[in-house]
């Protein structure tokens, strides 16, 4: 059997900013296409435009792109070091990461177990069967957008559906590679830098199928110049904890989302909250100009004690920003705005509190595996700490709810004995009922008049200086939303189940009770919360950072400094290995092809300890006697040209994809698909003692060309190529021209008849496309 190189094209477009990179999805016919502007477009295979995402930052790159094996989301890396999930959906951001470097290489693969394994019951999420599911943070309650609203609870979305584990990992440009289960749980970091002196850069960093091992290009110093290395990193903690470590992610990838609801169901409380503020302000404005510092609040309470008031302020309490309809409305609005955070309050933060406690508690139940999930660094105190700071949460919602209660109806009654004051100042007939009023009345009225104002300095560019101007406190339930010890905490009163843990303080700290921080706020306990969760989630990656290790690393091949190298890897379930390709430098001939055994034994016993020489199975290759791929202008009689190598990326398992160029006719361009099975049968066993290269062992180069028959390439017209991008699963491939703006698109493995029927519009299709590349950027499909 040998692969075969029958392709149609179906597009050819110019773009107006040059491409960096393009990633064909595996499960779609989609390709992400990254410019130099730092932005990131989807495109169908016709180069319909999906969506497009502008650069994070001024200045901000796109340096690696990589998709979700289900093809649901996109891993998108930038110069910052931030690494971007993007839901191909509506290309909305779901969850956000970062590294702390420029990330350098993305790659994200799924876990294929070796033996099929039922689904262990004890580790299943139940959680549906027990909490209902969170309300929407819809825009019922304040102003923005639905999308601002739904950003909290993206991170659930990353788990729906995944049922096998998946790894992404993320390689920077300090030698460091990051690990994260599902793209949300960070589970450990390699620093090859430890291991390989003078690692820096990471070209690419693929797990194998079954993650026994990690297989990593990056460069490497080496004297004067530069040399890329191989290192293979021993991954068998992830591969015989792979159950552990499914249902470990899965758990920190609800608590995660929990956590980021949490968060926007107070910001949302913060938004209502103001609201009303803003209302009450807006009141008092212009009389406070007219009254010395703490006037307001004087007039207030003296109208409320003795039934008289200065002449300023009846003549504010007759202005029309208090007529009765004004009243009415300012009633209505602010009463709405207390509904709606009562109901933020009673219907999201207890909600999410208590599924966080649940989350947490489950955990805990792994926890105590010891056995299972102590290797992983799961620790039972530490999720035992983060289930009392949820329940403390959860506690002081409840609180909250209490003031928010209490603080309606001081309101209300201080609203209806205005109205009343109001109307009587005018003169104007009150309704009876309103004129009723008793004792409790009148302390819920001095009550909010003592809580809920202040004078401050005025703020705004508007504003003269030195103005003063009330302004609406209402700690009661304001200092819940503030990053601060409460003010004024709420009286407790004889409380039974206080005084009850008061008198035995054994019971108090029992892990089964739930300590309620009296003087905490509500964004207090959140951040209070966060903080141990965030420890709690670090120490797994910390463990398992310790037991990964080095195994062996390999010189592959120097290279020249500037030169962009091309590296393509991809495990083979099918071999129990990992092929790596390796082009130097794009331009030249040489291309080297190495295979990674991922058994374990071989890796045990590369990581015994330090030998005499790092093993490899490895071949440079070049690429000639190409039947029919030679410039007509030459004489067929002499030897075939070396082709020059642009690029290579492997197609699917069993082949790889070749770019080349004839040196004969630089604008004639061949598209190779080599099998790969007769090029690992060139591969030959090597010990390189110290620090020589695949280039300083003196291997002959073997000739790729006689392992490709006349349909194993394609001779493409029209000007260099210079890279390619393919997919074996969805059949397709892309070529980029040489000044990276005009895009080719085939599909690949078509019938031969339909082949035949593309080269006679070839010509034709061509022409038309070169007329149009003259045309302005503003005429262009830009990206």
């Amino acid at each position: 059997m040998a692969a075969t190189c029958i392709m149609k094209q179906v597009e050819e477009r110019h773009v107006a900013n040059e491409i960096t990179k393009c990633v064909w999805s595996p499960k779609m016919d989609l390709v992400a296409i990254a410019n130099i502007k730092g932005q990131v477009a989807m495109h169908r295979l016709s180069w319909q435009r999906v969506w497009v995402i502008s650069a994070p930052g001024e200045g901000v790159k796109v340096t690696g792109l990589a998709w979700r094996p289900d093809s649901k989301i996109l891993a998108v890396g930038y110069s910052t070091g931030d690494v971007v999930l993007v839901d191909i959906e509506d290309s909305s951001s779901v969850h956000k990461l970062n590294v702390s470097a420029e990330v350098t290489a993305l790659s994200w693969a799924a876990h294929i177990p070796e033996e099929p394994t039922a689904e262990e019951t004890m580790f299943a999420d139940t959680s549906d069967n027990y909490l209902p599911p969170l309300p929407s943070l819809s825009k019922t309650y304040t102003g923005g957008t639905v999308e601002d609203q739904e950003e909290g609870w993206h991170e659930g979305r990353l788990l729906q559906d995944q049922t096998c584990l998946t790894l992404l990992t993320v390689g920077t440009v300090s030698a460091a590679i990051h690990l994260y289960a599902f793209g949300l749980f960070h589970c450990a970091t390699v620093d090859l830098s430890e291991a390989v002196p003078g690692a820096g850069k990471v070209l690419d960093a693929t797990p194998s199928h079954d993650l026994h091992l990690l297989s990593c290009l990056a460069e490497r110093e080496a004297g004067s110049g530069r040399e890329v290395v191989h290192a293979t990193v021993e991954t068998l903690v992830l591969a015989y904890h792979h159950r552990e470590l499914h249902a470990l992610a899965r758990r920190y990838g609800q608590i995660l989302g929990l956590m980021s609801y949490a968060s926007h169901t107070l910001t949302l409380l913060e938004e209502a909250w103001e609201s009303i503020l803003l209302e009450l302000d807006h009141k008092l404005a212009d009389y406070a100009r007219t009254v010395p510092d703490g006037g307001v609040a004087a007039d207030f309470l003296e109208l409320l004690v003795f039934g008289r008031t200065s002449s300023e302020f009846e003549v504010f309490l007759l202005s029309n920003e208090l007529t009765e309809k004004g009243l009415k409305k300012l009633g209505n609005s602010i009463e709405l705005s207390y509904s709606n955070i009562q109901k933020l309050v009673l219907r999201n933060v207890q909600a999410v509190g208590q599924a966080l406690v649940h989350q947490l508690s489950a955990l805990m139940g792994l926890a105590r595996c010891h056995d299972r999930f102590g290797v992983l660094g799961v620790e039972e105190a530490a999720v035992g700490r983060a289930v009392q700071e949820a329940g403390a949460f959860v506690l002081k919602a409840v609180e909250l709810q209490q003031v928010i209660d209490a603080a309606m109806t001081t309101f209300k009654a201080f609203l209806r004995w205005l109205y009343v004051v109001v109307q009587r100042a005018r003169a104007e007939s009150v309704p009876e009922d309103m004129t009723r009023g008793t004792q409790q009345d009148l302390t819920y009225i001095a009550e909010f008049l003592h809580d809920g104002l202040e004078d401050s300095p005025a703020s705004g560019a508007d504003s003269a200086e030195g103005e003063r101007r009330p302004r609406f406190r209402l700690e009661r339930v304001g200092q819940y939303l503030k990053d601060a010890p409460l003010s004024c905490p709420p009286e407790s009163g004889p409380n039974p189940w206080a005084a009850f843990l008061e008198k035995h303080p054994a019971l108090a700290t029992h892990s089964l009770i739930f300590p309620h921080h009296r003087d905490r706020s509500l964004v207090q306990e959140r951040n209070s919360l966060a903080g141990v969760l965030e420890n709690m989630a670090s120490q797994p990656a910390q463990v398992i950072s310790q037991v990964i290790t080095v195994a062996s690393w390999v010189s592959m091949v120097a290279v020249e400094e500037g030169a962009t190298v091309n590296v393509s890897q991809i495990s083979c379930p099918r071999d129990s290995a990992v092929y790596t390709v390796v082009l130097p430098c794009s331009g030249k001939s040489l291309l080297y092809l190495a295979r990674w055994p991922t058994t374990p034994e071989v890796l045990v016993r590369a990581s015994a300890g330090p030998g005499p020489a790092h093993h490899v199975e490895a071949m440079p290759f070049v690429f000639s006697r190409l039947d029919g791929a030679r410039s007509s202008s030459q004489d067929h009689t002499s030897a075939s040209p070396i082709l020059k190598l642009m690029g290579a990326q492997f197609y699917t398992e069993e082949t790889l994809s070749v770019l080349a160029q004839d040196p004969a006719d630089p604008r004639t361009s061949l598209f190779i698909q080599l099998w790969v099975v007769a090029a690992a049968g060139e591969l030959k066993s090597l010990a390189l003692y110290g620090s020589r290269t695949l280039a300083e062992v003196g291997l002959t180069p073997c000739d790729a060309g006689a392992l490709v028959d006349a349909s194993g390439f394609r001779r493409l017209e029209g000007g260099p190529l210079a890279t390619l991008a393919v997919s074996g699963s969805r059949k397709v491939a892309l070529l980029l021209s040489e000044n990276r703006r005009r895009v080719r698109l085939f599909e690949m493995e078509v019938d031969e008849d339909d082949e035949d029927d593309e080269d006679e519009d070839a010509a034709a299709q061509h022409e038309s496309i070169m007329n149009a590349s003259g045309a302005s950027d503003d005429q262009a499909d830009a990206l």
